[in-house]
């Protein structure tokens, strides 16, 4: 794939087939097993996103294996995903509003992603930025290599608020998708090839956790830097958004007591502000309110509970995540994964 300048000098490109290499290696050396036929492969996708994505083929053709490699570098999760198939397949994958940034980088193949609005394409030399909630869509045919690298949201509200980008008061706000050309972001596509290479070494030195911390911090800027151009032409009541302190509170509290009977007066209360301050803050920076974001939580631990298969029944996850209602809980799962909380267990033990 080649890339021009208007004045017609040759731009370089990422070094794609260097990455294939290193992220292949990374995939052997971790012992991730091959998936060689369709049910086996949406298992493991399955296992791999702990149950957010669901993996379908639309049109039928040979399918020839799948494996998934996957790396911790500081709270990021880098992931080596290689597909060999003939036919047409489609991810969907469901994302809470405090699910982590998505950095989709194609190495081999392109693919078509949307989330609410038109489809957009992703070829070799480009990258995806997914931040908000919602449904993502992918689909692809014919072999595909995609380096994905998910950062963790915590991390990236506390990035903002101490370098990225001081402003006025507001809240940081990403497109739901946004695509990089890796040609004009060379700095930051370099520093991602840096950590691919050294992942697969025998003394990686971005598997230590102080150093990944350091990682991860200098790619986000990297990232943020780059997306900059993007933010700015926004007007200037929108380019900010810096998460305060008792919406973190508010969020932490939702995740650690998700499976209490939590209210708007006790998370208010536990937040350090008032219901009325609390639902504004949730409306602003998350774009939900306080129950549906406890919804969220609760529905994504009980959908890992049901990919684990841990024997208990459905009730009794259902029971064991908040839910007072079985009937209730259904609803709302099929409303979030398109199935049954059933099917998830049906599948995933074949």
């Amino acid at each position: 794939m080649s890339n021009t300048s208007g004045s017609g000098v040759q731009l370089p490109q990422p070094p794609m087939t260097d990455w294939i290499r290193s992220c292949a290696s990374l995939a052997l050396r971790s012992g991730a097993p091959l998936s060689a036929d369709y049910g086996g492969a949406r298992q493991r996708i399955l296992e791999m996103s702990k149950g957010r994505c669901i993996f379908e083929m639309i049109e039928p053709g040979r399918f020839l294996g799948f494996r998934g490699a996957e790396a911790r570098v500081g709270r990021m999760s880098v992931k080596f995903l290689s597909w060999d198939c003939e036919g047409r397949y489609e991810t969907s994958t469901w994302r809470t509003h405090d699910h982590h940034l998505a950095l989709h980088i194609p190495l081999r193949g392109s693919f078509e992603a949307r989330q609410g609005g038109d489809w957009i394409e992703v070829a070799p030399g480009a990258a995806l930025v997914v931040s908000a909630a919602g449904e993502l869509r992918r689909r692809w045919e014919g072999p595909c290599d995609l380096l994905n690298i998910m950062i963790d949201r915590d991390a990236l509200d506390q990035s903002v608020t101490r370098e990225a980008f001081a402003g006025p008061d507001g809240v940081l706000h990403f497109p739901d998708l946004t695509l990089i050309d890796l040609a004009g972001a060379q700095t930051l596509t370099r520093f991602v090839e840096m950590i691919v290479r050294d992942l697969e070494t025998d003394n990686s030195a971005f598997s230590d956790p102080a150093v990944g911390i350091e990682a991860e911090r200098v790619l986000l800027q990297l990232l943020l830097r780059t997306m900059r151009q993007e933010v700015e032409r926004r007007p200037i009541h929108e380019r900010y958004r810096i998460v305060p302190a008792y919406m973190r509170r508010a969020e932490r509290l939702i995740r650690e007591r998700h499976a209490e009977q939590l209210d708007i007066g006790a998370i208010a209360q536990g937040s350090g502000v008032s219901p009325r301050t609390l639902q504004y803050g949730f409306r602003k920076y998350r774009r939900a309110t306080p129950m549906a974001f406890l919804r969220d939580i609760r529905l994504s631990f009980a959908r890992r509970a049901l990919i684990d298969g841990r024997g208990a029944s459905i009730r009794a996850v259902a029971t064991s995540v908040g839910y007072c209602s079985d009937s209730q809980f259904s609803r709302d799962y099929r409303a979030s994964f398109g199935e049954s909380p059933s099917e998830t267990r049906r599948t995933m033990r074949g």
